[in-house]
């Protein structure tokens, strides 16, 4: 009896080892990744806060999409298309055995049913942008080919990428099970979701690149600080994004993989054209010769950190237009003597505004004001909130001289739209008649290498014209807990899980 007791016990034991075996692999294949803030809305395309896109976006695909080892956009659900009547009509072709979260395979039924939602074609509620201004009608040509027609007069070359950010949904599912539920074709599905605490997505094991390697991510709210730090290296978190302070502190780990990219985003010191001495271009060439940007790079920036001659940033190199950075290369005495020639003699004195939350900025702003008080120009830093700045600076434009990191786009249009004389985020007030040709001219142009040559023609001129100081494309760094390596970088808020590989020697 006591044999058979012992015996029992035994095989329980060996269960119980088994089970534990069973459960490694599984928590190996699983991410916890910090986040700032909950979510206004889980539902695709609803909510556009950038800390919304970078998490919800790994449940979504589109017709295109962007290709991160290229940084070239690319044909995603669609294999692929064609353009004509002038850019008023896309046809796009499906892949095939392409499948929803739910099983479901897309037809072209699901893409028409996903841009009128977008832009409201049937219920005059648009999702998106100027979609309800710009698109016409979407016809089913066949289960595989869908033809997306653009209105008269409103298409241009930029439209793709417009329709790349469009998320294809299923077919009749209305916006609250989306809110509830949301079903997509992207590389991670729906498990939970507890607003203001959290959101777990599980692989798509259909997915039309391949299954993810990390089976399973919860985007958890974790505050900033030393305390997200102490929480990676105690292993309760996997991924965190670095400045140049953390960097320090993790690299010291041998273990931990860390991934530095250029951002695409743009750090610029604006200078107002409204404000009298930024209308002399001496003066704008002078603060920019003035300024020791390598320094602040080595003080300041991250590893694939990029010096800037123009408002684009050598992330999306088939755009950019290199060597501007060399034009106006730090030289103070240079600068004093331009100064002067404008009739400043140690008299330009200027207001710079910065966002108060932004610690990098407001670093930055002090390495320009000890810069600039060596040719005698004096700064006065002015740091408000976001609250006040995005009213005031961003949108009224009241300033002097302001420093902005501008988001970056894989839209080479919609980076340097901002310098068309009546766009509103013309935060300089900056006004070229060749500038705003140009633009026009890359819109309805849709030869790529044409488009190539007019807006990198459009840099030389922002540059020649000083339209702003471009600083630096500060750059990006994460780092992933010893179990992981890979991780993709976009130009745009995206935390893509499916780009995260498992260590093969991971046990």
């Amino acid at each position: 009896m006591k044999k058979r007791i012992v015996a029992v016990l035994m095989a329980f034991a060996l269960l119980g080892l088994g089970g534990c075996s069973d459960e490694k692999p599984e928590q190996n294949t699983r991410m916890v990744v910090p986040i700032k803030v909950g979510f206004n809305s889980i539902a695709p395309d609803t909510d556009f806060s950038a800390a919304t896109k970078e998490v919800i976006r790994n449940m979504n695909a589109g017709l295109m999409r962007f290709d991160p080892d290229t940084r070239t956009l690319v044909p995603g659900l669609a294999e692929s298309y064609t353009v004509t009547d002038d850019g008023r009509t896309y046809t796009f072709k499906l892949r095939d055995n392409l499948k929803f979260h739910n099983g479901k395979t897309i037809t072209g039924e699901d893409v028409k049913y996903s841009f009128e939602r977008v832009s409201g074609l049937k219920t005059g509620k648009p999702i998106v942008g100027d979609w309800n201004k710009n698109l016409k009608d979407v016809k089913v040509i066949d289960d595989k080919t869908v033809e997306i027609d653009i209105k008269d007069g409103a298409q241009k070359s930029s439209d793709i990428y417009n329709i790349a950010d469009v998320a294809i949904i299923p077919n009749g599912i209305s916006e609250q099970e989306l809110e509830k539920h949301p079903i997509g074709a992207g590389p991670y599905k729906f498990v939970e979701y507890i607003p203001g605490q959290k959101i777990v997505l599980e692989a798509f094991n259909d997915y039309y690149l391949g299954a993810p390697d990390v089976k399973e991510v919860e985007f958890k709210v974790y505050k900033e600080g030393a305390g997200r730090i102490l929480s990676f290296k105690n292993g309760e978190i996997d991924y965190l994004p670095l400045d140049v302070e953390s960097l320090k502190e993790i690299q010291k780990d041998k273990n931990v993989h860390i991934v530095s990219s250029l951002g695409n985003d743009v750090n610029v010191l604006y200078l107002n054209n409204s404000f009298k001495p930024f209308q002399d271009k001496r003066v704008r060439q002078a603060i920019w010769e003035a300024i020791d940007i390598q320094r602040i790079i080595k003080g300041l920036a991250l590893p694939e950190a990029a010096q800037l001659g123009s408002h684009m940033s050598p992330y999306l190199k088939e755009f950019y237009e290199n060597g501007l950075q060399n034009k106006y290369p730090y030289n103070p005495e240079k600068a004093r003597e331009l100064l002067m020639e404008a009739g400043y003699n140690n008299n330009l004195s200027f207001t710079l505004t910065t966002i108060s939350e932004n610690t990098f900025e407001n670093d930055m702003a002090l390495f320009i004001k000890e810069d600039l008080a060596k040719v005698g120009v004096t700064v006065n830093v002015n740091p408000i909130p976001w609250g006040q700045y995005l009213p005031e600076v961003y949108k009224q434009h009241k300033y002097e001289a302001a420093l902005l990191r501008v988001a970056g786009y894989p839209d080479p249009h919609r980076i340097l739209q901002r310098y068309e004389t009546r766009y509103s985020s013309n935060m300089g007030e900056y006004s070229n008649s060749e500038v705003d040709q140009l633009l026009v001219k890359a819109s309805k142009t849709y030869d790529q290498q044409e488009k190539i040559k007019i807006y990198k023609k459009i840099q030389d001129i922002l540059n020649e014209d000083i339209a702003a100081v471009y600083l630096m494309d500060q750059g990006v760094s994460v780092a992933l807990s010893p179990r992981f390596i890979g991780y993709k970088t976009y130009p745009y808020a995206y935390i893509d899980i499916s780009s995260i590989k498992i260590k093969k020697d991971t046990k």
